[in-house]
């Protein structure tokens, strides 16, 4: 191995990272502010929620890209007089510098293109170096064409930016330029240089240069055969083909990151091209950064922000759209890299005697890793292919269904005098807004109507008040952790106020003083309503043995303020039980955990149902679990459990099967605890969704 040549790309490699780090720290604290921090959980959950027929679309569109740039090599190639590779060949090499291109700052990373032809096929690099050169050059000529149908289509149809057309100048400068520097600046810098050079006494040089000065007459011969070989034409039908298919392979995965996550950002066609121009324009500039990250952002960004969309969303669409594009990227690149090598390894005939194949070891072994991290990716995303859907707003809202006749008469029977009401989400309007229905004889009535989405309504010890989480978006699926801030609602006068920013499924303290909510997935927060005083009370990485790349949900305080009941998910999935001095307790698989009012069990959902759902109980001391409720009727899938404050009344959701919480058929049930299962009335009928119910009895 050349170590010289080795820590010589480390040190591009560390460069680009700092260079990188820096643009990006630079945006997020531009674009975030004080959520800087939790870029990469928004970044993950985007990510996610990008559905495979997205995945590939752009994968289909990748791989015609690099069927037409490998026409287009073999065309360049073929005019210079160079030994053509075969086809299958030649487009694992091309794949593999799709690659690299990033890699290295400068486009250095093209350089593998030439180095697999000399190695793998005995193309001469002058031949390498010129079919690169001429690509590059009728990608600008093709870039400048697509940017001025973009203009054409704005003069016609709406607003101009003007900008655009400068952008075209620029571009169509620098390719006349290139193409000036080629044809004939090239030939007669080899020409003057010999002159001057000719009366210098050259010494140990003499055979340097010489050897640079053949290197120039075989690249001139290869551009000279290229340019009489009259094929100018075919290279722009190709490269408008692999800009067309580049683009449509980007706007596949910016439509799926940007619909579901930031409906407010224009997706419409033209707005997009000139985002993703504008992106490529910023990774293309003489920047020392890793993959074009940072530049590849800002450049995207300020096209974006100029479009109207904010600049956080422009900087997370960038970034989750440039991280899956170099996943993909990755992907097939690093599967094209391995099957070259195999193939050229079978066929020994193909190489040159004199020259030894010298794996690139650093490439290699980069892209072994980022392949197998990429199909992991794109594993986990098929099995989780109904989880990843939950993050696409619903379409479709459901209608109203006929009461049970008799409901009204056995609920009236049920609570034996007393009175209360129940409160839960539901999406009926249109939107999930909170709902009320009193006990026993109300019927359902909305409580708030704002455009964006509200969930985990609970009611206040006292009655008189409710908490809720109200998305920051207009959608926010319930899996998004950060998504939410934390209302009060005033029943009495339907006045709201705001607690806290950042903060999701709220719980009141058994006083009704303080509330409790998660933080970006990763703490507990506990918060004095009359001080608004916050004080993290749990953080993963930071208490007891919760590593730090475990998410905290559904936190629920004992009524002696003593210990949280918690969902953890990701390195650790279970249920526990943590006490605020340190002490953790695991108390096994399942979800939404939570205490009785008076303390005396806990109860959750966990497998095991007619459904595959069921709830059961925990003793508080030995965490010895017994199954509570199983629903033996069509809606067993049992999700949302609450117990009354008098405690002997449970609420809960359930469907008939389908999982999702908030696009599923839930709907909302009461049951007597200690009563039989089939006891439980059905309080809600509607097909749409209803979920996270409370109740509140005196």
């Amino acid at each position: 191995m050349n170590w010289s040549r080795f820590f010589r790309t480390i040190g591009h490699i560390l460069l680009g990272l700092g260079v990188s780090g820096t643009l990006l720290a630079l945006l997020m604290h531009t674009a975030l502010g004080g959520e800087a921090g939790q870029v990469f959980p928004k970044l993950f959950a985007l990510i996610r929620s990008v559905s495979l027929p997205f995945i590939a679309i752009y994968l289909g569109a990748a791989i015609v890209r690099t069927v037409l740039q490998t026409r287009r090599y073999q065309v360049i190639l073929r005019s210079s007089g160079a030994v053509v590779p075969g086809f299958l060949h030649l487009f694992l090499i091309t794949t593999s510098r799709n690659m690299f291109i990033d890699m290295l700052p400068s486009r250095l990373g093209e350089l593998s293109y030439v180095v697999m032809l000399r190695q793998g096929h005995k193309v001469p690099t002058s031949a390498g170096l010129s079919s690169l050169a001429l690509a590059f050059l009728f990608d600008l000529v093709a870039l400048a064409v697509m940017i001025a149908l973009l203009v054409a289509y704005q003069l016609l149809f709406v607003q101009v930016q003007w900008w655009l057309l400068g952008t075209v100048i620029t571009v169509t400068l620098v390719a006349l330029v290139g193409f000036g520097l080629l044809f004939p600046g090239l030939t007669e810098f080899t020409r003057l240089s010999r002159q001057v050079i000719s009366g210098w006494k050259w010494g140990f040089s003499r055979r340097v240069a010489e050897k640079l000065f053949a290197f120039l007459d075989e690249f001139n011969l290869a551009l000279r055969h290229a340019r009489q070989a009259g094929i100018a034409g075919q290279l722009l039908l190709y490269s408008m083909g692999v800009r067309i298919a580049k683009y449509l392979a980007l706007y596949s995965l910016f439509y799926a990151i940007a619909v579901p996550n930031f409906p407010e950002v224009q997706t419409e066609i033209t707005s997009t091209l000139m985002a993703l121009i504008s992106a490529e324009a910023g990774a293309s500039l003489p920047l020392p950064t890793f993959m074009g990250f940072g530049s590849y952002e800002a450049g995207g960004m300020l096209t974006m922000v100029a479009l109207g969309a904010s600049r956080e969303a422009s900087l997370l669409i960038m970034l989750a759209l440039h991280l899956l594009s170099q996943m993909m990227d990755y992907l097939l690149g690093g599967t094209a890299l391995l099957a070259f090598m195999v193939l050229v390894f079978k066929n020994r005939d193909t190489i040159s005697p004199s020259v030894k194949w010298r794996i690139p070891w650093l490439y290699l072994l980069t892209a072994v890793m980022l392949s197998v991290g990429a199909a992991y990716f794109l594993l986990q995303e098929y099995r989780d292919f109904k989880m990843k859907r939950a993050l696409i707003p619903p379409t479709e809202f459901g209608q109203a269904l006929t009461p049970d006749p008799d409901g009204r008469q056995s609920l009236v029977q049920m609570l034996r005098g007393r009175i209360g009401f129940l409160v839960w989400s539901s999406n009926r309007s249109g939107n999930h807004d909170l709902w009320m229905q009193t006990l026993p004889n109300g019927t359902p009535q909305q409580l708030t109507s704002h455009p964006h989405a509200e969930y985990y309504p609970r009611i206040s010890p006292d009655g008189r008040q409710v908490i809720f989480a109200r998305s920051k978006q207009v959608w926010t699926a319930h899996r998004d952790f950060w998504g939410w801030d934390t209302f009060l609602l005033d029943l009495a006068t339907g006045e709201e106020k705001e607690l806290a920013r950042d903060a999701a499924v709220p719980t009141w303290s058994a006083d009704g003083e303080k509330i409790y909510f998660q933080r970006y997935g990763r703490q507990v927060v506990e918060m004095e309503l009359a001080s608004g005083a916050e004080k993290v009370v749990l953080e993963s990485g930071k208490n007891v043995d919760i590593p730090a790349d475990t998410w905290i949900g559904w936190p629920y305080m004992s009524p002696d303020d003593d210990k949280i009941a918690v969902t953890l998910s990701g390195a650790v999935r279970k249920t526990a039980v943590i006490e605020r001095n340190g002490g953790m307790q695991l108390t096994g698989d399942g979800c939404q955990l939570a205490w009785a009012p008076d303390g005396s069990y806990l109860f959750k959902v966990d497998h095991g149902g007619k459904q595959m759902n069921a709830l059961y109980t925990l003793d508080p001391a030995s965490l010895a679990m017994e199954k509570w409720f199983d629903y033996p009727g069509e809606f067993s899938h049992e999700y949302f459990p609450r117990v009354a404050n008098t405690g002997d009344f449970l609420v809960y959701g359930a469907s008939s099967g389908d999982h999702e919480h908030d696009k599923a058929d839930y709907e909302i049930f009461l049951w007597q605890i200690g009563q039989p299962a089939e006891s439980a009335l059905r309080m809600t009928f509607h097909s749409g969704n209803d979920n996270w119910p409370d109740i509140y009895l005196k």
